[in-house]
């Protein structure tokens, strides 16, 4: 018969990363990957919430409606960092979907101009309060006096 314990027996902890042969905390590639996943992660889930298929479909949206700029298709790829081929299925999405349409260029013709349609707006807008709640949640940690410093050197990071 087995012995009666007194105290529940704790769960089994799961190995860190080093233990079990990866990497570990102080590997900073490791980290940065689990972050930026972590991060991405809770982004996609805001933007399928609002109806887009992921974070770039509100990427694309947060670009074209933010300013009154027109931006080529080539260009919004490049600027957001998305292949062409990537870009053309998504904004062919968007457009089936109400947020976007596409106008010629009125310096070339063969140039298509993406821009947002007040629908496209307003789940900018919306994905925008529920992206900035989720990055509250997921930053939670931070002490937000930590957080502007954060930003910056991800943004030194970024700029290479």
């Amino acid at each position: 018969m087995p012995a009666k314990r007194d105290h529940p027996a704790k769960p089994a902890t799961p190995p860190s990363p080093a233990a079990a042969g990866g990497p570990g905390v102080d590997d900073l590639t490791w980290l940065a990957y689990r972050a930026a996943d972590a991060l991405g992660e809770a982004f996609n889930k805001v933007s399928r919430d609002a109806g887009l298929a992921d974070l770039r479909d509100w990427l694309v949206l947060a670009l074209i409606s933010g300013d009154q700029a027109q931006r080529t298709q080539l260009e919004i790829a490049t600027q957001l960092g998305i292949d062409k081929s990537t870009l053309v299925p998504l904004l062919d999405r968007l457009e089936r979907d109400g947020l976007i349409v596409r106008t010629t260029s009125e310096r070339d013709r063969r140039v298509r101009i993406p821009q947002a349609t007040p629908a496209g707006i307003t789940v900018v807008k919306k994905v925008a309060i529920a992206r900035d709640a989720a990055i509250n949640d997921r930053l939670a940690a931070i002490p937000p006096s930590e957080r502007a410093s954060f930003h910056a050197t991800l943004w030194r990071i970024v700029a290479g």
